[in-house]
């Protein structure tokens, strides 16, 4: 019950008990006889009553609706508290997942930065900046996609295809001819062709990757179908 309607329903209260009482004392003026003195005192013992038992009702009300007390804490503590609480905040923007979503996107956006900067095709290209980070013929990664890029995973990819295209095309060099006293397979580029062309068109280009990687030896720096038919092709593993 709010404050308002409290303090209405004692002042009703009171103004109900003092109209009793007012009637009562006019009840008292008016002429009596013996009958109305032996009433008399119930009267007062009735009044005594509803006086006791308005007193007893006010004291519940007042009890129902007293105010209750909050025993507050102490400074120290409430400050302990507080720092408590900072501390968890801090840990929770450190390993929370907002905060490294914010720390991801902050680096992201870093690198974008620097990239844009090397990028010859950006609005935001720096050439001084560009040719003092660029590599040189001979230094670690000169020719190579960045690692840790999709561009690199492709060419991780690739290389992985062409090696087995070598060792398929060694495997067949293998089975065309015995080996020699040397213990070296030899074939002509000719019968090679006729051979792996069913298996893959690209015959001339695994021939040159796979001498680039010393599987093989043969002369000349392109073999053309027809022309190069008798160039030998020596397999050095």
């Amino acid at each position: 019950m709010s404050p308002t309607r409290r303090r209405k329903c004692s002042n009703l209260v009171s103004e109900l008990t003092q109209g009793w009482k007012d009637m009562e004392k006019e009840n008292h003026k008016t002429p009596s006889n013996s009958m109305d003195t032996e009433d008399s005192g119930f009267l007062e013992r009735d009044e005594k009553k509803q006086e006791e038992r308005e007193k007893s009702e006010k004291q519940e009300v007042t009890e129902e609706y007293s105010p209750v007390r909050i025993k507050r804490p102490s400074t120290t503590l409430v400050n302990k508290d507080v720092d408590e609480a900072k501390k968890i905040n801090l840990l929770a923007k450190k390993h929370g997942p907002v905060g490294n979503l914010k720390s991801r996107w902050q680096n992201w956006a870093e690198q974008h930065t620097v990239t844009q900067k090397l990028n010859p095709f950006s609005e935001n290209f720096d050439y001084s900046m560009s040719m003092a980070t660029r590599l040189h013929k001979g230094d670690e990664g000169y020719g190579r996609p960045k690692e840790g890029t999709k561009t690199a995973e492709r060419a991780k990819r690739a290389e992985a295809h062409i090696h087995r295209e070598i060792s398929d095309m060694c495997f067949i060099i293998r089975t065309m001819e015995n080996p020699g006293p040397d213990g070296k397979t030899r074939v002509n580029f000719g019968q090679l062709f006729d051979r792996y062309v069913r298996i893959s068109d690209k015959v001339v280009g695994i021939l040159m990757r796979a001498r680039k990687h010393g599987k093989l030896h043969f002369e000349g720096e392109m073999l053309w179908q027809g022309r190069d038919d008798h160039v030998v092709i020596t397999l050095l593993v």
